[in-house]
């Protein structure tokens, strides 16, 4: 497979506090538009991979380029020119407490110092209209917006800068059946109108089955399979065996039986 093809390639990453070892000779490859999980059990390191993804910590050992581009090797333009490219929605939505829907939103593009207030404006308001809100809901504040709506704005935000890769980090965490199938209908939307590529954190089966093309597994350290679901069936290992028992009734009830893209 080509480089180039590749919106995020991990290889030999070693993630390590004190005595702990977290990842160990970790690889993984994403492709260029397509949709990743990432699973494992509890403690497995699957939040601290996604924040060294978008650079927000740094392994111990190894090196992870984004578009072919390692991020640790940049100057700071070059980094912040970099983190322009993706967008993370965090599990808890990270929105700023004291500031409304929409100076959440417009806080990235003010950041970047590119844009007048008007196109901001008319930036957020589009923001929003991709994830569904209505223009009144700009002037509410965090603590009035419901577990939904939270995600929702802190996927806008994520979205702001228009970026090609987003990184979610457990996306359906905390909503109902019916809020978290369509959250995963609005990610596949946007995923389909924008052209991203996807890697997430879940361990909802049910998001798993409705937003995946490939699943990385993360046990033992690092990287055991990265395919589709279906053929996890046949990977021998037991988190990978325990986790997935419920896959085949799900794949069966969505007729979702994924075969890898080709790009």
């Amino acid at each position: 497979m080509s480089k180039h093809s590749l919106a995020c390639e991990i290889t030999g990453v070693w993630t390590q506090y004190g005595s702990t070892v977290i990842h160990r000779d970790l690889n993984l490859a994403v492709r260029t538009g397509e949709v990743m999980a990432l699973v494992g059990g509890s403690g497995s390191g699957k939040t601290t991979l996604l924040r060294h993804i978008v650079g927000l910590t740094t392994p111990s050992r190894g090196e992870i380029n984004l578009f072919g581009v390692n991020l640790a090797k940049l100057d700071r333009e070059g980094a912040r020119l970099a983190r322009n490219r993706f967008g993370m929605l965090f599990q808890q939505g990270a929105l700023f407490s004291a500031l409304t829907v929409y100076d959440n939103i417009a806080f990235p593009l003010r950041e970047l110092r590119q844009f007048d207030e008007e196109s901001i404006h008319l930036l957020v308001m589009h923001k929003l209209a991709l994830v569904e809100l209505e223009p009144k809901h700009a002037w509410l504040l965090p603590a009035q917006l419901s577990g939904g709506m939270v995600k929702r704005v802190a996927l806008a935000r994520a979205l702001a800068l228009e970026p090609e890769l987003l990184v979610l980090d457990e996306p359906t965490a905390g909503l109902d059946p019916d809020r978290s199938e369509k959250f995963v209908h609005l990610i596949n939307n946007l995923k389909k109108q924008l052209g991203l590529t996807v890697v997430f954190v879940t361990h909802d089966l049910d998001t798993l089955v409705g937003m995946t093309d490939r699943v990385a597994v993360l046990a033992d350290q690092h990287i055991i399979a990265a395919c589709t679901l279906s053929e996890l069936a046949h990977v021998d290992h037991p988190f990978a065996q325990n986790f997935f028992k419920g896959v085949h009734e799900r794949l069966d009830r969505t007729d979702k039986w994924k075969t890898a893209p080709t790009h």
